[in-house]
């Protein structure tokens, strides 16, 4: 069973995340923020996805990527703002490698959610 990290400052929106992708099949560790995101992150959990919260207070989506890549978790990313700067953070995510089919908007369309992680998964 693939198992996905859900990153999100709303508690709300994780607990959505998790439930549909719990009933979809997968095994899903929900972090409100990114600084629990970070202490999963240093744990000895195996993730094969994660959702990433682009904007979240104190510890940002882009700040748990790149504690992911120092600790060599190298797990497919998708990206999810709500945010109407997310320009911005498309220019950060060039420069590391991702592209804009990598970010989802908020509200998700959980349907898509499903159809994108499968994608990055190699189950599509």
């Amino acid at each position: 069973m693939f198992k996905i990290l859900v990153v999100d400052d709303e508690e709300r929106i994780a607990d959505i995340m998790e439930r549909y992708l719990s009933r979809s099949g997968f095994e899903v560790i929900k972090a409100i923020g990114g600084e629990e995101a970070v202490k999963i992150l240093n744990s000895d959990a195996k993730l094969d996805l994660m959702l990433l919260d682009m904007k979240m207070p104190k510890v940002d989506g882009m700040a748990v990527m790149q504690k992911a890549k120092e600790l060599g978790k190298n797990s497919p990313i998708i990206f999810l703002t709500g945010s109407i700067d997310a320009e911005r953070y498309l220019d950060e995510l060039k420069n590391s490698g991702f592209s804009r089919e990598d970010v989802l908007y908020k509200p998700v369309d959980l349907p898509v959610l499903l159809k994108k992680v499968k994608e990055k998964l190699g189950i599509a």
